[in-house]
């Protein structure tokens, strides 16, 4: 296990790039800590209420490491870092966060996600993530989008595994996060052939082939046509109709690969038929409306590079945590690469760096 010293000077090593600022109380905070801490990292913003950075300070698990970089402006790219697993612009607005998470730095991210940016940048990073607006964790101010649609960002966590993100969740909350009873969940899922993916796959497939691998009796599919859904606008209104018109209990989509195979960025699709064409195929799609709709999303990574299951559950404590044990369920289904498993997920950093001291006569 690595010492506080030597986590501060992994995070001194990215200084100027994913990490803004390294606490310089954190030597003298973890002394009244457990020993079996996890790290964390904030966001550089002042959209994340005091009250909930205070909540993760108190308590005795967790130790806040770095403040990370987050996009300029809020965009949804971060042309000053690149994203280390895909070797593309980095996604934003969330941005240092998930990187320092894959560099071995820090265990956890909070975020704000205001149209997919806790969502998006984790799941470019092959990571877990949920969104808080439907626990109501919202950041303080309203804004108006780059495609003009008036928001609230609600504050996210980004981890390695979903049970970090319902312990944190849960500390946030100040409330134990499981189904008080289970109900049979209506569940709505792409219609087949009504959206493919930007390498041509059915979203339905993709959906269908993980679903099935955990006990779905619990479940009832609802097909429904989701064409068009990469516009911002027509995500809103499928949400509001599911949930609203249909009475539907949760969404299930299968996204990505985000920014690869182009930017999802709305300033430059406004400018031009280049502009357009650069940011086809991005890969985001309810990522983008989720915390606009004010609900509970979930993204759980999948085997395919920066790609994986998005959940999106009504507002509610229940909604959320039934939207939780079914990520927990897909989680234990889904296999990643053991090359990912041992580079990012179970590696331990053990070197920080050469120093002139060790070299001192």
């Amino acid at each position: 296990m690595l010492t506080v010293s030597n986590k501060i000077k992994l995070a001194q090593r990215e200084l100027g790039k994913s990490v803004i600022r390294i606490n310089p109380y954190l030597e003298d905070e973890v002394k009244a800590k457990h020993k079996d801490l996890k790290y964390f990292g904030v966001k550089d913003t002042d959209q994340i209420p005091k009250s909930i950075i205070a909540k993760l300070k108190k308590n005795p698990s967790y130790a806040w490491l770095t403040i990370d970089k987050g996009s300029d402006k809020g965009r949804a790219i971060d042309t000053d870092l690149m994203n280390p697993i895909t070797y593309r612009a980095m996604t934003g607005s969330s941005s240092g966060g998930p990187i320092n998470i894959v560099k071995g730095i820090n265990d956890f991210a909070i975020g704000t996600d205001g149209g997919g940016s806790v969502l998006a940048p984790a799941m470019s990073c092959q990571l877990p993530s949920i969104i808080g607006a439907g626990f109501g964790l919202k950041g303080k101010t309203k804004k108006i989008s780059t495609d003009k649609l008036e928001f609230q960002a609600s504050v996210g966590v980004i981890a390695k595994r979903v049970s970090v993100l319902k312990e944190v969740m849960e500390c946030l909350t100040e409330k134990r996060l499981e189904p008080i009873e289970w109900k049979p969940l209506r569940i709505a899922i792409p219609k087949k052939n009504s959206i493919r993916c930007p390498d041509n796959s059915d979203m339905y497939e993709r959906v269908r082939k993980h679903l099935s691998a955990i006990e779905i009796d619990a479940y009832r599919l609802e097909e429904v046509d989701m064409s068009g859904i990469e516009d911002r606008k027509k995500g809103l209104e499928l949400i509001d109709k599911c949930f609203h018109n249909d009475q539907v209990d949760m969404i299930v989509t299968y996204e990505g690969p985000v920014d690869v195979y182009g930017y999802g960025e709305t300033i430059p699709q406004q400018l031009g038929e280049v502009g357009k064409s650069i940011t086809r195929s991005h890969g985001k799609y309810l990522i983008r409306a989720a915390n606009m709709s004010n609900t509970t999303a979930i993204t759980i990574p999948t085997g395919e590079l920066a790609s994986g299951m998005v959940l999106i559950a009504k507002s509610g404590i229940d909604n959320g945590c039934y939207a939780l044990e079914l990520a927990r369920k897909l989680e234990e289904t889904i296999k990643l690469p053991e090359i990912w498993k041992r580079y990012f997920i179970e590696a331990k950093a053990k070197y920080s760096g050469l120093d002139f001291e060790s070299f001192l006569d």
